[in-house]
């Protein structure tokens, strides 16, 4: 078996569509949940999505390819096997050399495919977070995964964990360089600008919309479901997941932050090793915020945080507790004030049209 890397001009169509060959063969054993409705709808947008792959490997025998691995910064975008190559290591050869030469450290798995969750789980990766849709808003659960070791790992599992870690520190300057160009827009339409962050995200839903200004930490422990809102000037501190369900909106200025550092001056300083390197102790605790939320502007939700789905969150609020789903809360800590219901309807939507 050859592993070889397709770079974007060697792409041809012949190529590509060996690869939707491969791809829909792989899914047919596999993905038992799918109905062909959904294979047939997939099945047009691949080549676009292999087109987009800043690394495309495949795996070949005799001269056909048996299965294809797509990255794009850190994160494995697919990969597939036809059901004559599995158990016989193409896969495992494909996301060594994705883990190994291309810095691959995340992906998302089908939550109804065990297959796939067991050979991620096998290779090294755990699951972070979890989304109810896929990125296009139908119904089959993404478990978003990262690899189980080193740093990252630590930082994602709420023990405390060196913040100054070099990996880390370039991770948040790829994110810098790549959000200051979101928010310049200079040269960049709308659709590109959108684009480019949803590359940078650990997932971006269909119809999502993050608006500028946003500052992020790490970009990839953000997980936005379909058809959400981000007014200007959003801050996402994401050491740990912070997972939006589908269609939320929050307003402008809204902060969401994981991390902890210690209490004690002492142990909360950066300090200096022997030779020099820098040591910064912190640990993060995932938020949560559930489907149909809304936020209003200027609200800062703290560490461990989980917002029910349906609940509306005052502007100007700190959310420090956990909100119960379809709940009016707000106030400085933020508390529950009442529980939403038909009662709240806006009577005069349907003389507008608008309902």
């Amino acid at each position: 078996m050859n592993i070889e890397i397709t770079e974007p001009q060697e792409r041809t169509p012949e190529l590509i569509e060996q690869f939707a060959c491969v791809w829909e063969r792989s899914v047919r054993a596999t993905h038992d949940f799918l109905a062909e409705s959904d294979i047939a709808g997939i099945r047009p947008h691949l080549p676009a999505a292999l087109l987009a792959d800043e690394r495309l490997a495949v795996a070949r025998e005799d001269g056909r390819v048996v299965a294809f691995a797509g990255a794009r910064g850190g994160k494995l975008e697919k990969l597939f096997c036809a059901p004559e190559a599995r158990g016989r290591g193409a896969g495992r050869a494909l996301l060594a050399r994705a883990v190994g030469q291309w810095g691959v450290h995340r992906l998302d798995c089908n939550e109804q495919n065990p297959q796939a969750r067991g050979f991620y789980e096998h290779e090294g990766f755990v699951v972070v977070a979890r989304s109810e849709t896929d990125g296009d808003g139908r119904p089959f659960p993404l478990l978003h995964m990262e690899r189980a070791e080193g740093v990252r790992a630590q930082m994602g599992s709420g023990e405390w964990f060196d913040a100054a870690a070099p990996e880390l520190e370039v991770d948040r300057n790829r994110t810098r360089a790549a959000i200051r160009r979101f928010n310049s827009e200079a040269g960049l339409s709308e659709e590109e600008r959108q684009e480019l962050v949803g590359g940078l995200l650990g997932s971006f839903g269909e119809d999502a919309v993050l608006s500028a200004g946003a500052q992020m930490e790490y970009g990839y422990r953000i997980f936005v479901g379909p058809g959400c809102f981000f007014n200007f000037n959003c801050t996402f501190l994401d050491g740990a997941a912070i997972t939006f369900g589908r269609d939320v909106w929050v307003g402008p200025g809204c902060t969401f932050s994981t991390p902890l550092h210690p209490l004690l001056a002492r142990e909360r300083a950066m300090r200096k090793d022997d030779e020099g390197a820098r040591h910064l102790w912190e640990r993060n605790l995932p938020i949560t915020v559930g489907d149909d939320v809304w936020i209003a502007a200027n609200v800062t939700v703290n560490p461990g945080v989980t917002i029910g789905e349906g609940a509306v969150i005052g502007s100007g609020s700190v959310v420090t507790k956990d909100i119960p789903p379809r709940t009016l809360a707000y106030g400085n800590p933020c508390r529950p004030v009442r529980e939403i219901t038909e009662a709240d309807s806006a009577a005069d939507l349907p003389e507008a049209g608008m309902a």
